[in-house]
């Protein structure tokens, strides 16, 4: 028994998968068929057959497991600083181009046009278009293209394009849902009106606001399914800065007068300057010293309420996470990461030392870059990469596979990943 521990031990320390006397034991064609079968051993031990064998296997699955472990580990919370291209698609794109990742593949829209690329940049559909200073907005696979301080509005997704109209005032915002309706923020002269439109321009439904009643709206943010609608407004009194967060619903099943104004939360002395859905039924505004998450019911309520101290550079958002960065007090570190959850929680405090122009949450991680340099983090705080690029970076996106990511340029697009 202590010799065949001592052989186990042997396996497991990598030294000799087999030695000397287990070859000539192979040349033992009698014993060799007792060990396949597991009938009996060559020795006068009275173990049961088979018992050796069962532990040698179980000890390498063992072994291979904690392998597996120990390498995603190692690749979760390792920070990668160099990548493999692993596809390369050319395509001279015009100045001023830009992408965003739909569904699969890629909208490409600039001032004259916008098209669907696939995962190897061939154009699946395009439309033509004049559009002076084109903005967009994205709810699963449906896109709003619209002209900021223009007229014109586009509905497009994976197919091709649903619809397109122009609009009789001025667009300042405008935001999407999945099935295509619009809403729009539009400027009518002191006063700002929000149109719910269908994809073919017609009216479904409008808010106006004025300065004098309801203050100045900031931003809007309208549910998955258009029955929604979340308006954050300024009002500027006398030495101070107040806002309101007003939540209209235009189903049919909540009975409201003409307004359909659900419910109006007032706040001193806090702005904030953007408002998303988080789901259909928790909502979020985003102000200058943290954020207020909201369900968003019949009859719309505060749920949790989180301050941040310092000066709020940039925040990002999904489903799941709330987060902020802001200047770090660090002397090698330039900036902090705050990433929370919905319900308040902390999720990370960290820092970074490189600069960014852009920041997203995708497929649940954090996407930094600027023109020359790649940046990763987990919600937790985890640098998966900070590598620098060889060519400008336009875009820089997840997609499907472990490591794996996209980073299109105006001279194309590469797949890479991360070494």
């Amino acid at each position: 028994m202590k010799e065949r521990l001592q052989n186990l031990w042997n396996m497991l320390s990598l030294r000799s998968m087999w030695n000397a006397q287990e070859e000539e034991e192979w040349e033992d064609y009698d014993q060799k068929d007792h060990y396949i079968s597991g009938e009996g051993y060559a020795d006068d031990s009275q173990e049961p057959a088979g018992l050796g064998s069962g532990i040698i296997y179980i000890a390498i699955i063992v072994m291979i497991a904690v392998a597996i472990v120990m390498y995603l580990i190692m690749s979760r919370y390792h920070t990668y600083t160099g990548y493999e291209v692993t596809a390369s698609y050319e395509a001279e794109d015009i100045s001023g181009t830009r992408y965003e990742k739909l569904g699969n593949g890629f909208i490409k829209y600039g001032s004259d046009g916008v098209s669907f690329v696939n995962g190897k940049n061939e154009t699946q559909w395009s439309s033509a278009y004049t559009i002076e200073t084109p903005k967009t907005d994205v709810s699963g696979e449906t896109m709003l293209i619209y002209e900021q301080q223009g007229y014109i509005a586009w509905i497009v997704n994976t197919e091709g394009t649903l619809g397109s109209f122009q609009t009789d005032l001025p667009i300042l915002k405008g935001v999407i849902a999945k099935n295509g309706v619009s809403a729009l923020m539009l400027k009518d002269d002191q006063d700002i009106r929000v149109r719910l439109m269908g994809t073919d321009g017609t009216p479904l439904a409008e808010v106006r606001t004025t300065l004098e009643d309801q203050g100045q709206p900031l931003d809007i943010a309208l549910s998955s399914n258009a029955q929604k609608l979340m308006v954050s407004l300024a009002r500027i009194g006398s030495g101070s800065v107040d806002s309101a967060i007003a939540f209209y619903d235009f189903s049919s099943s909540v009975n409201s007068d003409e307004t359909h104004l659900a419910a109006l939360i007032e706040y001193r002395n806090v702005v904030f300057p953007s408002v998303c859905y988080l789901s259909d039924s928790m909502a979020a505004a985003i102000g200058d010293s943290g954020f207020v998450t909201y369900s968003t019911g019949k009859q719309p309520k505060e749920k949790d309420t989180v301050k941040v101290d310092g000066e709020i550079l940039s925040t990002f958002h999904d489903s799941s996470n709330v987060g902020f960065v802001m200047p770090s007090d660090s002397p090698t570190e330039r900036y902090r990461l705050l990433v929370y959850r919905p319900n308040g929680s902390k999720r990370c405090d960290t820092t970074f030392k490189h600069g960014y122009s852009q920041i997203r949450m995708d497929s649940g991680e954090i996407l930094m870059n600027d023109s020359g340099h790649l940046m990763v983090f987990t919600p937790g705080g985890v640098a998966r990469l900070d590598a620098d690029y060889e060519k400008q970076i336009g875009t820089f996106v997840k997609i499907p596979g472990f490591r794996r990511y996209a980073v299109l340029t105006n001279s194309g697009m590469e797949r890479i990943r991360i070494v």
